[in-house]
């Protein structure tokens, strides 16, 4: 890592109460001369890091979003970590391009390989969908991760919505919830979708690799209108300052990537821990939902009630007549007179 690398990290985690750390603590954490922690935060602020500096305090980081870059994300990783992470100002979608980047690779060549984007021009979520994805509002990022053999992708889906509501915690100190099986939701809106694909080693025909993309709406578009305007919302509510440095972007992306990690890097111990985490935050639990199906469009919609979600991440209903039935994929919608999810 770059000497303005390490120290950037330290200057994000200052631990002081009003981010200032002297030049001398920062020469003797980083393992460096004054001098040349004097030359670090000018090539820092040459990058557009915006960092203040007065006599006898040191140092201090006033604004980190403009330096939301690859650098900036990647010093607040874990060192040795093995995360390689790449930054787009704007890109058709963060899944597409890892797909593009996987298919000219050789297996497991990519693996931790994450590519963050300010903007997406044609971001997807299921079914299709096409997922808002505008600049400066939020943060849209994929992971790809090679297991050898994936048996179990709705889990990822799963066990990677709750380390968004981690770090989401970490980051904002905001309690998220869950709409099953990859929407994050605050105050009733959804601020999050996640879309795990899965891609195939050409020669064994397992599917072995998993690009995990997350789409995080920071500051929720007032200006919006239509279908999406009734659901979708913002991490930051609107009556909060909405500046950069309330946004934190790449203090949340890193948080975001390494909670992801942490859990799969985990195995079984830490997905199971994940996914008992999922079931409390799960919103749909308890409330009478209707159910659309997805893989025989000939099926009527139906409600039922939700009783909880299964340890590989299907959905537990029962309907009318009391039968128990287990959905493993479809639409899940919760009318009420404030929200529709």
């Amino acid at each position: 890592m770059k000497t303005k690398d390490v120290l950037l990290r330290e200057l994000s985690s200052s631990g002081t109460a009003d981010g200032f750390v002297s030049g001398q603590e920062l020469a003797e954490r980083c393992g460096i001369s004054r001098t040349s922690v004097w030359k670090a935060v000018e090539a820092l602020r040459r990058d557009g890091a915006q960092i203040e500096a007065v006599t006898n305090r040191g140092y201090r980081l006033t604004d980190a979003e403009c330096l939301f870059s690859a650098d900036s994300i990647q010093a607040l990783l874990p060192e040795n970590s093995g995360i390689h992470v790449s930054f787009l100002k704007t890109i058709d979608s963060t899944n597409t391009e890892a797909r593009r980047r996987l298919a000219d690779a050789e297996f497991g060549g990519l693996h931790k390989n994450v590519i963050v984007a300010a903007e997406q021009s044609a971001g997807r979520g299921r079914l299709g969908r096409k997922f808002y994805s505008p600049v400066q509002n939020g943060i849209y990022l994929s992971i790809i991760y090679s297991f050898g053999s994936i048996t179990d992708p709705a889990r990822i889906t799963a066990t990677a919505a709750v380390a968004v509501c981690r770090a989401l915690k970490s980051v904002y100190g905001i309690d998220a919830q869950i709409k099953w099986v990859n929407d994050i939701f605050v105050r009733g809106r959804k601020v999050c979708g996640i879309l795990t694909e899965g891609i195939s080693n050409f020669e064994t025909g397992r599917v072995e690799t998993a690009v995990i993309g997350i789409g995080v709406n920071i500051i929720w578009d007032s200006e919006m209108s239509g279908e999406i305007a009734e659901t979708a919302g913002g991490v930051i509510d609107s009556s909060e300052k909405s500046g950069s440095a309330v946004m934190k972007r790449s203090a949340l992306a890193a948080s975001i990537i390494s909670e992801v990690l942490r859990i799969l890097d985990g195995g079984e111990s830490e997905m199971k821990a994940a996914m008992s985490e999922y079931k409390q935050r799960s919103i749909l639990t308890g409330k009478t939902v209707e159910v659309s199906p997805v893989i025989n469009r000939n099926d009527r919609n139906y409600f039922c009630v939700v009783e909880g979600v299964t340890d590989d991440a299907k959905l537990i209903v029962r309907t009318d007549d009391g039968q128990q039935h287990i959905l493993e994929s479809g639409e899940v919608s919760l009318h009420s007179s404030s929200c529709k999810f």
